[in-house]
This record gives C-alpha cells, sequence and structure tokens, in this order.
C-alpha cells in the first residue's frame, strides 16, 4: 500500500531525495510541460501535484521517521482513525501509465477537439483545437484570430496540449 505525505513548499526533489536516503520506495509524478521563458519555449519538467509525494509501505514500518524527514511536512492522516490515508497500487499504476502515454506529447495522443497552443513560427502562442494529423509530422488545427476562424496546418512537435 501507499501513503500520501505532503511537502513543504517547492521541496519535493528535497523530500524525496532523503526518503530515498532512509530506504523508502517513493514516487514523485513529474510532467514534462513546454513553459514560455524569456521569449522562448522552454521543456520542463513539473511535479504533477504539487506539494505531495507518494511513500510505499511494503517493505517498511517505520512511519515516524517520516515526519521528521527534510522537505516532508507532514503525513496526511485519518482524523478519526489516526492511521495514514492508504492508496491502493491501481491507482499509483494508473497515474503512472497516463503521464506514459502523455508525457511528453504523443501526437497520437491527441484526439479531435483537444485545446493545445502552438509553441514556435509565426503562430507561437496561439491557442486553438486540434482537427487531425494530416501527416506523420504535421497536424491541421482550428485558430481563432482576428474574429475570424482559421484552418491551418503545423508542425506536430510544437504542439503543447492544454489542460485547463
Amino acid at each position: 500500500m501507499w501513503i500520501v505525505a505532503k511537502t513543504k513548499p517547492k521541496q519535493e526533489n528535497k523530500a524525496e531525495k532523503n526518503l530515498m536516503n532512509q530506504g523508502y520506495k517513493t514516487y514523485l509524478p513529474l510532467l514534462e510541460i513546454k513553459k514560455f521563458i524569456n521569449n522562448k519555449w522552454i521543456m520542463q519538467k513539473e511535479v504533477l501535484f504539487a506539494s505531495y509525494i507518494f511513500i510505499d509501505l511494503e517493505n517498511t514500518s517505520k512511519l515516524h521517521k517520516i515526519n521528521y524527514t527534510y522537505g516532508i511536512s507532514r503525513l496526511l492522516i485519518s482524523a478519526e482513525s489516526g492511521a495514514p490515508y492508504l492508496i491502493n497500487p491501481t491507482i499509483i499504476n494508473q497515474i503512472r501509465t497516463n503521464l506514459n502515454l502523455y508525457n511528453p506529447l504523443n501526437i497520437n495522443s491527441l484526439k479531435k477537439g483537444d485545446n493545445v497552443v502552438v509553441t514556435k513560427g509565426k503562430l507561437s502562442s496561439l491557442k486553438g483545437i486540434f482537427l487531425e494529423k494530416c501527416s506523420k509530422y504535421r497536424s491541421k488545427l482550428l485558430l481563432q484570430f482576428l474574429n475570424n476562424q482559421r484552418i491551418v496546418v503545423v508542425d506536430s512537435q510544437y504542439l503543447q496540449r492544454l489542460y485547463a
């Protein structure tokens, strides 16, 4: 079974490293995204669940050490029972599977109607709707600009899925 620990802000990686040094098996889901920084699109890894880390309890019974680990704020504990909330391993496996499908963006994972943003070229930063894959490397998008809707063809590697 897995449990969840709340980390201190922006210290998920430190908490993971320190827990692993103590012999715990951890899982910190990371999502690879493109961000617009200093007028450039840069690939970055971001924590999927900010300020949370998953810890496997299969081979350990030392829960008290987790709260005192550098980078950890506290374990998530049930108020009624006083025991940590348990997470089924199938949920962790589903998170891993979904991250492998969509991380980094696989053009085959886009479906008609998905919201995307163009990350490079003359259409950079424009948001649109994915229509279809035209070829191995190109995709059709529906873009809204100048009060008109236009269908454009762009290089698939310059697309970033919008999750919001």
